[in-house]
């Protein structure tokens, strides 16, 4: 069971007043209901300053940004400059006082412009923060364009500095020590003159320029006038510039007077090329040999260079001698080039005469050819030629393709040089002198364009991949081998073939196409020359009646007497009916040795 607690009295009792204990003396007046709610008020308070700060920052932000760009009109033409445009304009001044009064003045047209267009409708917070930005921005922007237009001050500075400089330092160039003097007055009265600088300033410009200003002049005569640098450097006039400098330069100079006495010692190999070939000779021998002609100075000369430079000059001379005889090698292969062409050209104006039936007299060619009497003899010749008819005989394809392949390599250069082809012994004889007998008036022609063009880039290789292309095939286009001795028509038909094939070929090289693919037969190439060459093929039949042809012509030639009576035709015919087939070769031969 559970115990009931009992509670006992530990008091007494007593008569006294009963009392209550109290602390009203303590009892502060203040500790109202209303005192007790103060610092809730002053909470609510601040969290309300401190909420609408806060939405004052955040629509600030928004505001200020507008700040920075340019606002326009309707027409978007610009109705006020942004902060970064003015700050742009600041930084392009070169004088900062103007830089900043042109800022300030910008940027308060800003303000006023956004205060009276974006800002009428903020409360005080948001004004008060938008101001705060605002100056504070600008005072950024500010600085940082005020640096640049101080910057754009110094540049601007310098380049004043650096006009008066070089415009001193060709003065100094021209009239040399006597005027470095004066140079370095004139950069310090324009270094002081400027208020810009201040004396620290202008105490380092000045040296700098003097400084810069002796080391010009030094380099100039040192490289120029290297004698009397090395005079002026013994004289202190360049003590200004650094030791090491002036060591470097020392070597310039003492490089150039080598050089100069180089030169002097090998002048005499400067022959004029329209001189007497053995002067050259002659000159070489004498530098070789260190006697120089003769000549005493340059002997002295050669004396004065030390050992060293004395095995640099003989490499120097070796050098010279070998790009002289080069050169002089080189100038005649131009000469001779130059006077292939111009040869061409005017026999090109007396073959265009004759075409215009315009015969070109003994005053005609001396006049063209001047004292070439060797041409002149020739064109005499062959208008002698053209006159009888013998010029326009049936040329001989394998003497013309000789000749061009001669030209090709370079070893004929006119129409008048004399060459000896294979078989042939003695003097030689021109292109002209052939005429008539290998070669015809046409082929001289073309051949004078060949000469005309053999100097033109990539001509040796175009054309020597050509005539391949006619030796691959002229066989085919000559006919039987059998035959080829008797067939009057051979040579006609291969020059027609070559001439063909050749037009052909230099209007596709002058439409870019390139050799290779205008002369292999290739499957689906249609820039082949010879895409219709089987045209150029004689006929079997053809061939025997040119044959026929001929011998009849060469009977009708022999006198009346001797004439004999051989008709060939019909005994081949009567040949052919016994036999009941055509004859071969073999047997037509027979045929005519028997008859």
């Amino acid at each position: 069971m559970p115990k009931i607690p009992t509670y006992t009295s530990t008091s007494s009792m007593t008569t006294a007043t009963p009392s209550v204990a109290t602390n009203v003396p303590n009892l502060n007046v203040n500790n109202t209901p209303a005192g007790a709610l103060q610092p809730i008020s002053n909470f609510v308070r601040d969290s309300y300053i401190q909420e609408k700060t806060t939405e004052a920052n955040n629509r600030s932000y928004k505001a200020i940004n507008s700040f920075y760009e340019d606002q326009l009109d309707e027409q978007g033409n610009v109705s006020q400059k942004g902060w970064l445009t003015i700050q742009s304009e600041t930084k392009q001044k070169s004088n900062p006082t103007e830089a900043s009064q042109y800022y300030d003045a910008e940027v308060e047209k800003l303000y006023n412009y956004h205060k009276n267009n974006k800002l009428k409708n903020l409360n005080n917070f948001e004004k008060k923060a938008i101001d705060a930005k605002f100056y504070a921005t600008s005072g950024l922007l500010k600085t940082k364009a005020i640096e640049e237009a101080r910057l754009n001050l110094i540049v601007e500075n310098k380049e004043v500095d650096d006009d008066t400089f070089v415009k001193e330092s060709l003065l100094l160039q021209q009239l040399g020590p006597m005027y470095l003097p004066t140079f370095k007055d004139n950069m310090e009265r324009r270094i002081n003159a400027n208020k810009d600088y201040d004396d620290g300033v202008k105490k380092q410009l000045i040296k700098a320029y003097k400084q810069k200003g002796s080391e010009f002049l030094a380099t100039s005569m040192a490289n120029n006038q290297p004698n009397n640098f090395k005079l002026s450097l013994k004289e202190g006039v360049f003590d200004d510039v650094p030791a090491g400098e002036l060591l470097k330069l020392d070597g310039v100079a003492n490089e150039k007077i080598k050089e100069q006495k180089f030169n002097i010692l090998l002048k005499p190999l400067d022959i004029p090329f329209d001189a007497d070939p053995r002067d050259f000779t002659i000159a070489n021998e004498e530098i070789k040999n260190k006697t120089f002609g003769g000549n005493k100075e340059l002997q002295k000369i050669f004396e004065t260079l030390p050992p060293q430079q004395k095995i640099e000059f003989e490499k120097a001379y070796q050098t010279k001698a070998k790009a002289v005889r080069a050169d002089r090698n080189m100038a005649i292969l131009t000469q001779r080039e130059v006077a292939k062409i111009e040869t061409a050209i005017e026999s090109k104006k007396i073959f265009d005469d004759m075409e215009k039936n315009k015969p070109s007299y003994q005053k005609d060619l001396e006049r063209i050819f001047g004292v070439n009497t060797v041409a002149i003899e020739q064109f005499t010749t062959m208008n002698e030629k053209v006159a009888d008819g013998s010029a326009n005989k049936l040329s001989n394809f394998e003497k013309n393709d000789d000749i061009i392949k001669l030209i090709i390599n370079d070893k004929v250069n006119t129409i008048t040089d004399k060459f000896l082809l294979t078989g042939e012994t003695g003097e030689g004889k021109s292109i002209l002198d052939r005429i008539g007998q290998d070669v015809n008036l046409a082929d001289v022609k073309y051949l004078n364009n060949l000469l005309g063009i053999s100097n033109e880039t990539n001509f040796k290789e175009n054309h020597t991949e050509f005539f391949k292309f006619i030796d691959n095939f002229k066989d085919q286009v000559a006919g039987s081998v059998a035959l080829q001795s008797l067939d009057p028509d051979k040579d006609a038909r291969l020059n027609k073939f070559k001439y063909v094939m050749y037009n052909r070929y230099i209007d596709g090289l002058q439409k870019g196409i390139n050799s290779d693919e205008l002369l292999k037969a290739t499957k689906g190439n249609k820039n082949f020359i010879g895409y219709d060459f089987y045209t150029f093929l004689p006929d079997v039949n053809d061939v025997f009646k040119g044959i026929l042809n001929e011998v009849k012509k060469n009977i009708n030639d022999l006198p009346q007497d001797d004439t004999p009576e051989i008709p060939l035709e019909s005994l081949k015919k009567e040949k052919e009916k016994e036999l009941g087939r055509k004859l071969t070769i073999k047997e037509f031969r027979e045929l005519i040795k028997e008859n």
